[in-house]
C-alpha cells in the first residue's frame, strides 16, 4: 500500500498531478483544494499523503490502479469517511472537495445541507444522504471560522510560541489559509487568555462558533 509519495512536481493538470520519483512518473489524482495548494510548487519537491485503490475491482470496467493524493492528513482522513457514503466514489468525492474539509465537516455536523449543495455533484438528495450517514462521525474535522473576529484589535502572536503555532498547524491541516488560521487563534486567545494548550485553543474556536451559530465563511 502506498501511503505517501515525495517527488518533483513536473505537471499540474485539471484534476491530477505528475510526480517524478527516481526516474518514474506517478500520476496522482487530487482534489481542487489540493490542486490549488500545489500550483505554486511547480518544478519543486512536494510530498502528498496518498490512498491507493484499484478502479473496477468490483467487476465494473477494467481494473486500473489509481493513486489519490492529499496535501494534509486531515483531507485524507475526511476523504476516507466521505467515500463511505453510498453513491459517492473516490472520483466524485475528489471533485466535490472545493472548500476546506473543516467547513464541509462542520456543515455535516450541523446538518446544513445548503453548504453541501454548493459542492460540485452534490444535490439536495445526496446532501441529505451525506448528513444522515456521516453526522457524528466527522466532528474532529469540524472547526469553523468565527464570523465576529475583530480584525481591528488583533493580538500580536509570537511565531516562537509553540502552543499557538501548534494550533495554527492543526487549522492549516484542516484546509484553512495561514492568515485565516492565525485570526481564529488570536480570537480564541483574546476570549480565554488562560489557554495553555493547542487542544484548548481548538476547542475554544469550535465552542465559540457553536454558541454564535456562525457558519463558515
Amino acid at each position: 500500500m502506498i501511503s505517501a509519495i515525495t517527488g518533483n512536481l513536473s505537471q499540474v493538470q485539471e484534476d491530477r498531478v505528475i510526480l517524478e520519483v527516481n526516474g518514474f512518473s506517478y500520476e496522482v489524482l487530487v482534489s481542487p483544494i489540493t490542486l490549488g495548494a500545489l500550483l505554486p510548487e511547480r518544478d519543486q519537491e512536494v510530498s502528498l499523503k496518498t490512498i491507493f485503490y484499484i478502479q473496477g475491482a468490483r467487476g465494473v470496467g477494467n481494473m486500473t490502479p489509481v493513486l489519490v493524493g492529499f496535501a494534509t492528513d486531515a483531507e485524507k482522513g475526511f476523504f476516507e469517511h466521505f467515500i463511505t457514503v453510498g453513491g459517492i466514489g473516490p472520483r466524485a468525492a475528489l471533485k466535490a472537495l472545493t472548500m476546506p474539509v473543516g467547513r464541509i465537516a462542520r456543515a455535516i455536523e450541523e446538518g446544513d445541507s445548503s453548504v453541501l449543495t454548493t459542492l460540485p455533484g452534490i444535490g439536495k438528495q445526496k446532501a441529505a444522504k451525506i448528513i444522515a450517514e456521516l453526522k457524528g462521525k466527522v466532528g474532529r474535522f469540524a472547526v469553523a471560522v468565527d464570523e465576529d473576529v475583530d480584525f481591528e484589535s488583533r493580538i500580536v502572536i509570537s511565531e516562537e510560541d509553540d502552543v499557538v503555532e501548534e494550533a495554527i498547524e492543526v487549522l492549516l491541516q484542516l484546509g484553512y489559509r495561514r492568515q485565516e488560521s492565525e485570526d481564529m487563534v488570536r480570537h480564541a486567545i483574546r476570549k480565554q487568555d488562560k489557554i495553555t494548550t493547542a487542544e484548548a485553543i481548538i476547542q475554544e474556536i469550535f465552542k465559540s462558533s457553536a454558541k454564535s451559530g456562525a457558519g463558515p465563511k
